[in-house]
């Protein structure tokens, strides 16, 4: 093969890119050790293709042996793509394909969910990150391995495929049927807060065409607006490409400060992005970052620039933690295969790889209690809700506070928050549901009150 095509790959397994880097395919010599395992391999290809009781489909069989050399590398981000795998992930990096809608790396025989995507089937059914899919379609995934899984998830919009879920905290897994969508990603939303006049720019993954002139309309506009702080949401953002995180980051840092080093084997120095002198900065703007475990590679580096720099409070809980580089090759035959080829560092040279980001203000999201979980298979098991929700249809605090009341006299004992959030997701209309719901928001509120506090 004499070129291999590169695809710098920042976000966790299967997050989408459009940035195809065309490079040559670097020579090197075969060791004794390969040339000794690739005479017992064609050894045992013989005996198998010439003794075996059934007849060999050979391609699998090849195929099979690519797969296993790179789970021998027991790295969750390195996979072998096929020509219908390659086909896909170029088709998502379009910003649309037809799935379930989340970010997921396969780890000790299961697909552990990285962070679901915005308003998705998996996001609308409360998949977790870190939620481990040990069955799909009553199918193990631990025989099955992460390229049939994901295949076996995706498929034609409409149709539907049942999924089992193992969560931390939770004993028993949870079983849930989802309808395939045609997954179409909005990468950035904004919204301003006129009383305590704050920007606020949310950004779903670190990816698409015309993300960064996107975001910077947003924060112009934020700016005439005449905000005096600024949230960047990045919760269960799972990462995208490093050239957009470090332009983005460029955006808030004075000029000629590190944004992040990247380093391959042996610790080499492989890159180090800096921030430039571009006139387009919003260097003097209070703000706050929100992270969560769903927040991965391209957005901690964002994040890790703007703490590393006292740039931004980081506010949250502690993310992700992936801090390994991929680069997507194809191969022959429409085929490819993506390694992790690098580590990143940020500014101050911390590796976040397994670890995450650690936030400077830690304040976690609304969990339902173990009583809540037990209550809420209640109510789905008997469909307790509609009968109380068609006497309040309409939502105010008001009617909130009689079906709180309304629940206590069924035997429902729900945390006050969890429902809170049960009324309003039921009550409110499309139209009425907001980007930024502070009642239903621990984070942002207590980011809105930082960021006020600094003003007055």
């Amino acid at each position: 093969m004499k070129n291999k095509e590169r695809l710098v790959w920042f976000g966790a397994v299967l997050v989408l890119s459009v940035a195809l880097v065309f490079r040559p395919s670097p020579v090197r010599a075969i060791s004794e050790t390969s040339e000794k395992y690739l005479q017992l391999f064609h050894e045992v290809l013989g005996l198998v293709q010439n003794g075996y009781v059934e007849p060999v489909n050979e391609e699998k069989a090849f195929v099979g042996a690519i797969k296993g050399l790179i789970a021998s590398l027991g790295d969750p981000h390195s996979n072998f793509l096929d020509e219908e795998e390659y086909r896909q992930m170029k088709e998502e990096t379009r910003g649309s394909f037809g799935g379930l809608g989340m970010e997921v790396a396969f780890s000790d025989g299961a697909i552990v969910v990285v962070s679901p995507i915005e308003d998705t089937p998996a996001m609308r059914a409360g998949i977790l990150p870190q939620d481990r899919i040990v069955e799909i379609d009553g199918k193990s995934t631990a025989n099955l391995g992460y390229s049939e899984g994901i295949k076996l998830m995706r498929g034609k919009p409409g149709s539907s495929v049942t999924i089992k879920i193992e969560r931390k905290n939770q004993k028993e897994p949870v079983q849930l049927t989802l309808v395939r969508e045609n997954i179409q990603i909005r990468y950035v939303r904004s919204n301003y807060f006129n009383k305590e006049k704050v920007g606020y720019i949310r950004l779903n993954q670190f990816m698409g065409e015309n993300t960064l002139e996107e975001f910077k309309k947003q924060l112009k506009s934020l700016s005439e607006k005449k905000a005096e702080g600024l949230i960047v949401d990045l919760r269960m953002n799972p990462g995208g490409l490093l050239p957009l995180a470090s332009a983005l980051s460029d955006l808030f840092l004075p000029p000629g400060l590190d944004i992040v080093s990247v380093r391959g084997r042996g610790g080499e120095l492989a890159d180090t992005s800096k921030s430039s002198n571009s006139p387009d900065k919003f260097t003097k703007i209070p703000m706050i970052v929100l992270i969560n475990e769903g927040s991965a590679s391209a957005s901690e580096i964002f994040a890790g620039a703007m703490q590393d720099h006292g740039r931004a409070k980081i506010l949250g809980t502690t993310s992700y933690g992936k801090g390994s580089v991929q680069f997507v090759y194809s191969l022959s035959h429409g085929m490819a295969v993506k390694l992790t080829v690098q580590k990143y560092y940020t500014p101050s040279g911390r590796s976040l790889h397994g670890k995450g980001i650690q936030p400077d203000v830690v304040v976690k999201a609304i969990e339902p209690t173990e009583d809540d979980r037990f209550y809420l298979r209640k109510i789905g098991e008997k469909k307790l809700l509609d009968p109380l929700i068609a006497k309040f249809p309409d939502y105010s605090e008001s009617n909130f506070q009689h079906f709180e009341k309304a629940l206590k006299e069924q035997g429902i004992k729900l945390s006050s928050d969890v429902a809170r959030i049960l009324y309003k997701n039921r009550t409110q209309t499309e139209k009425e549901r907001t980007l930024t719901d502070v009642d239903l928001d621990p984070q942002l509120r207590k980011a809105l009150e930082i960021l006020s506090e600094k003003k007055s």
